[in-house]
């Protein structure tokens, strides 16, 4: 009897599995993300986005938008956890006319597309993982 290792090949089918499903996971929650998205305009929208690093097995969705996070976790008085800025606040729009606010009420998009898709994506990996391992 010979000893034959397939440690290697089982590696590979794993690491190409995973790396499968965290594509197609990601894809998920991209559109999901979308649907959420509050929309004055179209940017945030636009904006999301998803990346896959092979190397860590790590999947991201996001945005690069820098105004992103204070609509996840509002701003000011109604900031999530009472984190915001007390008082209000003046500022001036890009046409030049200036506003007060006590700040913006949250209106998570990324968070509540992870949660609406977990199920989802607990099916696809038991989809992917039965048919390639």
């Amino acid at each position: 009897m010979v000893f034959r290792d397939h440690s290697q090949e089982a590696k590979d089918a794993i690491q190409q599995a995973t790396v499968r499903w965290l594509f197609e996971a990601c894809i998920l929650v991209q559109g999901q993300a979308i649907l959420l998205a509050t929309t004055q305009t179209a940017r945030l929208k636009g904006s999301i986005d998803y990346q896959v690093d092979e190397g860590e097995l790590v999947g991201y969705v996001g945005t690069n938008v820098e105004y992103a996070i204070y609509v996840e976790f509002g701003t000011g008085e109604f900031a999530e956890n009472g984190r915001g800025r007390k008082g209000g606040w003046v500022y001036k729009d890009p046409s030049g006319e200036w506003f007060f606010t006590w700040g913006q009420e949250p209106q998570p998009y990324l968070r509540p597309a992870f949660r609406q898709t977990r199920k989802e994506i607990e099916s696809l990996a038991k989809a992917i993982f039965g048919e390639e391992i």
